[in-house]
């Protein structure tokens, strides 16, 4: 998505404002963008919908980005005379057509676009949807209550979850051990040990506490999925590779049983195949896909699912898949990685497998491109 409208349709939500009668205001004036639309330098409207164009002229100090963004958003949406020309300016991007290419083709003269919103934004009055109560049911809300043991690991867990380096890991450990020795019966606690175990790379300890948790109790979810990444972690130094492997998968086949719309369990099997060097079967493939569907915000592994539909010959589903990594507004070694290999795939013949340049190059030069997952459960 481009940056404008990505931001934009951010900002437009962000005035979001729940009433005294239980209705809901979408749409509302970004009063909090007031100052900047009045005072800041103003973003012209080709700068505003070619990234690159925007990039070339930054550095010039606080300017009407976001406010403007957030201008054109609400003015095609609530204008009649421009009614669906968003949708149209999106699906022409989504099919590839570069932003200032498509905003030509939809908008128009963009010279007269920017006129249109610089006279939108000084009126009096705009428009905004109100949702009635009815329109906005709420289901039952369940607030219980934790065991004093997962009151004092909570800071432990939450930080642990933050993401830590192993040498953080290792000056958190001994907290969270402290704690578990205190209370040694508290399943949830020892959950929170095996993690603080995992992430300071002592895998063994690590499955110890988490089997000590699930004989507890069972539906502690964060046990399975820390002896599970213990396990797979050991499981490439291991004489038998087969066995470790397969071990490993089964202990996330418990967090699978009690979450199995947790995207982890389904990245693990598949891995389990690749780090061994083996082609993945077709169960592990349709894993891959599924997790890519629990967990699309993850450019990490829609790179790892690119790639595996380029390894199989699915040429077009891995074009449907870097394409978003591409077009990431932030840029970054991801999004260049992706450019690069969607520039490879244009020569690629359905139905052939294909390997990508990037993954015989040295790791430095692949950036980021795939990373470890990081979601934590709890």
């Amino acid at each position: 998505m481009p940056r404008w409208l990505g931001e934009g349709l951010a900002e437009f939500f962000a005035s979001t404002k729940l009433l005294g009668d239980g209705s809901l205001q979408i749409g509302r004036a970004a009063n909090h963008r007031a100052v900047e639309l009045s005072s800041a330098i103003q973003v012209p409207i080709r700068e505003l919908l070619d990234p690159e164009l925007y990039e070339q002229n930054r550095g010039r100090g606080c300017d009407s980005f976001y406010g403007r963004s957030w201008t054109l958003v609400h003015y095609l949406w609530f204008t009649d005379e421009r009614r669906g020309q968003l949708n149209a300016y999106w699906q022409a991007v989504a099919e590839g057509t570069p932003s200032l290419q498509a905003a030509e083709k939809v908008f128009g003269d963009l010279d007269a676009l920017d006129n249109d919103i610089d006279a939108y934004i000084r009126q009096r009055k705009i428009l905004a949807y109100k949702l009635s109560p009815e329109l906005l049911p709420i289901g039952p809300v369940r607030v219980f209550g934790v065991s004093d043991g997962l009151d004092a690991m909570l800071p432990v867990i939450a930080h642990s979850q933050s993401g830590v380096t192993r040498e953080e890991a290792l000056d958190l450990l001994p907290d969270a051990r402290k704690i578990a020795a205190r209370y040694p019966d508290d399943a949830r606690v020892l959950g929170g040990l095996a993690e603080a175990e995992v992430d300071a790379g002592h895998y063994d300890e690590a499955v110890a506490v988490a089997d000590r948790a699930i004989a507890l109790d069972g539906t502690v979810a964060n046990a399975h999925l820390q002896k599970g990444l213990a396990l797979f972690r050991k499981a490439g130094d291991a004489t038998d590779q087969d066995a470790a492997y397969r071990d490993a998968i089964l202990a996330f086949a418990g967090l699978n049983k009690l979450e199995n719309d947790n995207p982890l369990p389904l990245i693990y099997l598949y891995r389990s195949y690749v780090d061994r060097g083996l082609a993945p079967s077709e169960h592990a493939q349709h894993a891959l896909i599924r997790a890519t569907e629990l967990a699309p915000f993850d450019q990490d592994l829609s790179m790892e699912l690119a790639i595996m539909f380029a390894q199989t010959g699915a040429i077009a589903n891995a074009r449907a898949t870097f394409a978003p990594v591409a077009a990431n507004p932030h840029g970054g070694p991801r999004a260049e990685i992706a450019r690069r290999s969607l520039g490879e795939l244009i020569a690629a013949e359905e139905g052939k497998p294909f390997r990508l340049s990037f993954l015989d190059q040295q790791p430095a030069d692949a950036g980021d491109a795939i990373e470890e997952p990081q979601a934590g459960t709890e």
